[in-house]
């Protein structure tokens, strides 16, 4: 899937999540406490670990929202970038406990 593709993706999948009722939503999308969650905050700090590996100096500051929908979990990561906070949305897949990161960016 191109990036473009994957971007559009992550972008619907937040969009829905925001429509969250009672914690879950038609097509089961299940918001996730990122500050309780230490899933939600491993996936994000292993994210970011995916994409440094390919040159970049992102530092994990925290993921501010989560959800999960099946084995593919939804993030919204605040990291610093070159001494500027910002935030980053990342999708990873977590099948037979091993982790791929889909999209970030």
């Amino acid at each position: 899937m191109a990036k473009a593709e994957l971007t559009i993706l992550a972008l619907s999948m937040f969009a829905m999540l925001f429509s969250v009722a009672n914690g879950q939503a038609a097509g089961g999308i299940t918001a996730l406490d990122p500050k309780t969650n230490k899933e939600a905050e491993e996936l994000g700090r292993f994210a970011v670990g995916e994409h440094n590996k390919k040159g970049n100096q992102v530092e994990f500051v925290q993921v501010v929202q989560a959800a999960q929908q099946g084995t593919k979990y939804f993030l919204r990561i605040e990291g610093l970038d070159k001494g500027q906070k910002k935030k980053f949305s990342s999708v990873v897949q977590v099948q037979s406990g091993k982790k791929e990161m889909l999209n970030f960016n």
